[in-house]
């Protein structure tokens, strides 16, 4: 009987080790999983959901509310930064910006000079800089905004600036809608969290920040007349206004499902994928975004506005985006930062 009851208990405690050892090895795995190559799935997926927030709601802010509320009301709940560089903002900047440069926006200097609880607002030229900070600081859970069409529109000549909205290039608009396939896998990444990820990659991207722009003159040329196949165009517009008119041989993306592993299921990752919006700002978001996850991704600057500005596929805004191709005569700031 002892030795029945012995054996019996010599079972359990084997039983126990032999569970204990298999729960310790999977949580390990699961550990290592999220740590090593094994778990790129996971990051992809991270960052996925810390963009997608930002590609679902209206980073914006006009010009005017910018001068009435920030400069002329002295709102102390928003704080401007410009991303131009440092000759820019010397010669001419929204009045109380701060400057951080586009180049060193992932910078640790960088990050300590924005106040958590602000809501901030940035200024560039002609807002696709801005964008591509807005979401870089909307990822690290900032409250961000751009200022539409920058100092373009702000005050082109008094900022001197030297890229202001060249206007319309009067290209043709397609209404034929192209539905490509979800058969692309997505990129993998690896890395120890989605934030960390996010500093790292934005840092090496701005560094050489004008490869995130392509011109629409390129496009038209390469691949739309040249029908050059290493690019793919993408519209950011809403379904509505893609099949009122478009960048022809562009596929559909509407903004707010940008960030969406379906939506990139249908990005090839061995092209040059084109970013076409309505102004060219959410293409710097997005440009920015791609470029993330490991694309090769570009923003058509000045959109579909500069595109075609009198396509119906500009849209409800359409009154308000061509009033940007003015200029406001708004005060600005000259000299470098104290």
């Amino acid at each position: 009987m002892i030795n029945r009851y012995l054996t019996i208990c010599l079972i359990g405690l084997l039983s126990a080790f032999t569970v204990a050892s298999h729960t310790s090895v999977a949580i390990a795995d699961e550990s290592a999983t999220r740590q090593t190559g094994a778990g790129e799935n996971y990051l992809f997926t991270e960052i996925l959901q810390l963009s997608n927030a930002y590609f679902g709601r209206f980073p914006f802010m006009r010009a005017e509310d910018v001068y009435a509320k920030i400069i002329q009301g002295d709102d102390t709940s928003y704080l401007l930064v410009s991303v131009q560089s440092p000759e820019e903002y010397s010669k001419g900047h929204v009045p109380g910006a701060i400057n951080i440069p586009l180049g060193e926006i992932a910078e640790a200097k960088s990050l300590s000079l924005l106040p958590p609880g602000k809501k901030i607002v940035f200024t560039c030229d002609n807002g696709h800089r801005s964008m591509v900070a807005a979401l870089f600081f909307g990822q690290l859970g900032y409250e961000t905004y751009a200022m539409s069409m920058g100092l373009s529109y702000w005050n082109g000549a008094g900022a001197g600036i030297s890229s202001p909205y060249p206007g319309s290039a009067g290209y043709p608009v397609s209404i034929v809608s192209i539905s490509p396939p979800r058969n692309h896998t997505p990129p993998t990444i690896a890395g120890t969290g989605g934030r960390e990820t996010i500093i790292a990659r934005t840092g090496a991207i701005v560094a050489n920040e004008r490869n995130l722009f392509i011109d629409r003159n390129e496009v038209y040329a390469k691949a739309v007349q040249g029908g050059d196949p290493s690019y793919f165009l993408v519209s950011l517009q809403s379904r509505e206004d893609y099949s009122k008119g478009h960048v022809p041989g562009a596929i559909n993306i509407p903004v707010s499902e940008f960030a969406k592993a379906e939506s990139l299921s249908k990005l090839p990752r061995d092209k040059k994928i084109v970013l076409i919006c309505y102004v060219g700002h959410w293409g710097g978001s997005a440009a920015l975004f791609l470029n993330q996850l490991g694309y090769e991704a570009y923003d058509m600057r000045f959109g579909t506005l500069g595109w075609n500005d009198a396509t119906d596929g500009l849209g409800a805004a359409k009154g308000y985006l061509l009033s940007l191709g003015k200029s406001l005569e708004l005060p600005v700031e000259k000299g470098r930062q104290q």
